[in-house]
């Protein structure tokens, strides 16, 4: 079993980015400040946060074994066994910092997590992901030609 995290640095600024949104909606909210667009965004922010909390989109910690694979952030985890899983996608971006994870089949709040390259143990875990992805069925790209879309599907 392998657990890769980011630094703690990284998550202590993730929570104070998260309690600053926090803080900064409840004071549109309360001084309606900015008009409507002060409301909306007011009203936007908790439900921004409360997507990434459900979706675990950007997980804090990535554990990988011989059994499954895990996405954990937020006090809660994602669990993908191997013998569940159909495919993997690992896209990488022409910002070179992050790829989209696709565990498939998954709910449409499970299933898609960005990985950055300050995670520890970012290239190991980057090529027990594509060991996988080549283990598992190979589903083709829905898109024609996805570096036109600032990605490739590898």
């Amino acid at each position: 079993m392998t657990r890769h995290a980011y630094p703690a640095a990284r998550n202590v600024a993730a929570r104070a980015t998260d309690l600053l949104l926090i803080a900064v909606a409840l004071w549109l909210l309360i001084a309606r400040s900015g008009g409507r667009l002060g409301i909306a965004l007011g009203l936007a922010i908790p439900l921004v946060l409360a997507w990434g909390v459900l979706t675990l989109h950007y997980p804090r910690a990535v554990t990988i074994d011989d059994r499954g694979i895990s996405f954990e952030g937020y006090g809660r985890s994602h669990r993908f066994e191997w013998s569940d899983v159909r495919a993997i996608r690992v896209r990488k971006f022409l910002v070179g910092d992050r790829v989209l994870v696709r565990v498939l089949p998954s709910a449409p709040w499970r299933g898609r997590y960005w990985i950055l390259e300050s995670l520890e143990g970012y290239r190991e875990l980057l090529a027990a992901l594509q060991r996988q992805a080549r283990e598992h069925e190979v589903l083709p790209s829905p898109r024609p030609s996805p570096e036109g879309r600032g990605g490739r599907v590898v």
